[in-house]
Order: structure tokens, then sequence, then C-alpha cells
């Protein structure tokens, strides 16, 4: 079901393709099911098979944290794979850091960054295809699901550095007057300025929406648009950004950024290690985030 391919299942396990395929017959037979059929150039899962994951999955991962708990884990010998999801503007942020400290901590171990939405973050931990996924602004509620708070961001205005709306103090008129930009992952979804602003009974120009954070400064560049981005974007800003930062003039609630994993895997060494790993990063981008938001010169002061 991971790896929706029977070849590349049977390398994960050691063992041959037809090996594989055998036990997949047999499987077949027990639970009078196909259990995953072909469509394209993978194997997927039929509902019996989803049905039967949740509870096998979670059998699986408590005979393996049992085991584990009596495993000396080290980082610099392992060979494990590991897979975080990361939303994409968490990605841009902290995916060199993670590799540079994955790297000098576990060598001889893979780290596979998976896209994730918060809508499937949930699932794909619980599931297993995911170790862990790092969300922001994260309301599901699950009990199998740990989560951890590993920082907070705060919204903020984007603008062209050469816009003229930085010439005067961004007061709420200039700002519901102003063309602005959404960022939607799904192209659909409320922004929290959007919702923020429904509930004052106010309601602000989206001209587009775009699903990432990265071209940020290619599309302010040369432009009139506000858009809203998460303060931590400071760490990734220089002068060829040509991008400021100003305070909203309308109160934005802080976003948590939390960490999630399965229950059953907080007491798997690799898992501690891996999340200890990323809680450190976390709480060194919090320190200097809010030393640069007090000296950055990308930050707009009235």
């Amino acid at each position: 079901m991971r790896e929706g391919n029977v070849t590349l299942a049977a390398e994960r396990l050691g063992r041959t393709q037809s090996a594989v395929s055998h036990s997949l017959g047999k499987l077949r037979e027990l639970f009078k099911d196909k259990l995953f059929v072909r469509d394209g150039g993978s194997m997927k899962p039929t509902p019996r098979a989803v049905e039967l994951s949740a509870e096998i999955s979670d059998a699986l991962a408590s005979i393996r944290a049992t085991i584990d708990r009596y495993q000396l884990f080290a980082p610099d010998q392992t060979r494990r794979v590991f897979r975080v999801g990361l939303i994409d503007y968490h990605g841009a942020m902290v995916i060199p850091e993670l590799i540079r400290h994955f790297r000098a901590e576990a060598p001889h171990a893979t780290l596979n960054i998976i896209p994730t939405s918060k809508e499937e973050a949930g699932r794909l931990v619980l599931t297993r295809k995911l170790d862990c996924a790092i969300i922001l602004n994260f309301d599901q509620d699950d009990q199998n699901l740990l989560l951890s708070e590993i920082g907070r961001d705060e919204l903020m205005c984007a603008i062209w550095s050469g816009s003229p709306l930085l010439s005067q103090a961004l007061t709420l008129e200039r700002y519901l007057a102003a063309t602005h930009i959404q960022i939607s992952a799904d192209g659909m979804s409320e922004g929290l300025a959007d919702k923020t602003l429904r509930e004052m009974g106010l309601h602000r120009n989206v001209a587009a929406k775009i699903p990432s954070y990265l071209v940020i400064p290619w599309v302010l560049r040369g432009t009139d648009l506000i858009t809203h981005c998460a303060d931590s974007i400071l760490l990734n800003l220089d002068e060829k950004s040509e991008v400021s930062l100003l305070k909203a003039p309308i109160a934005l609630p802080s976003m948590p950024i939390s960490l999630l994993i399965h229950k059953q895997m907080a007491s798997d060494p690799a898992t501690t290690w891996l999340v200890r790993l990323i809680e450190e990063i976390y709480a060194d981008r919090q320190r200097r985030k809010e030393a640069a938001r007090a000296a950055s010169p990308f930050v707009k002061r009235d």
C-alpha cells in the first residue's frame, strides 16, 4: 500500500518479487478480495484493503514499537528511510536546514520529504505513510495522533518594496481599497484574513489565488498587490527578493505550527530522534525569526 508497486515492496522487505506476489495471492484468497488492482503504473488498494489497513497498521506498529524498545537505535548507523510530510510553505523554510542536520547525524539514512496538505496529513500519519508531519493550523481531533506545538507564526502583509502602498501607513481603508493575492493550496479554501474580515462585516478584493508561497517575490514585483504570508519568510528574504513586510491593519490570530506523529510511535527510538531533530530546528528558527522581526530592514514600521 505504501509503495504502490510489487517490485518496490519486495525491495523494502528484502524478498524477491515472485515471493511477494505469491504472498499477495495467499492474502487475496484469505480475505476473498483482490486487495490491490493495477491502475496505470501502480497498484491501488481496494476498499477492503483500505478498511483492513487501519487495524493491521496499528497491530504492526505495536509489534514494531515493542521490539524497538529493546534495540539500541544509533542515528549514525541506521539505514532507515524516514518520511516527513510538509506543506509547501514550511518546505521552503526548513528543508535545507532539515537535510543538513539529518545528514550530519544520520549519514547512512534516507530522508524523504513528502508534499502534504493539512487535510491529508492526519490520514497519512495514521496509515504510516509518514513518520511525522509538520502542519500549520492543524485542527483535526484524533486520539491516535499526538500533536506538539513546535512554533508559531504571525500573518503579515507582503508588498513589493517599490509599491506606492508603502508611501503611507497601511490603514484599514487603504488595505480594503487595494488588490490582493491569496495563497491557497486548493484554490478554494477561505483564507484566515478573509475569515477575519467576514466576521467584521468587511470584504477584500482578491484578484487571484495562487497555490505556493515560493512565487511571492515574482508575483508582487512591479505591482501594487498585497498578499499575506507568515513572518517566518523573513529568514529567507534578501535584497533580491524586493519584498517588504508590514503589520496588517486587522487583528489576525497567530498560527500554531504542529508536529504530528502516531501515538503508538511515541516510544519508538527512531521517531523520538526525528522529533527531537525537528523540534531543535524550529526552536532555533523561532529565536532567529523574533530577532529578525525586531531588526530586519524588510519589516516596515509606521
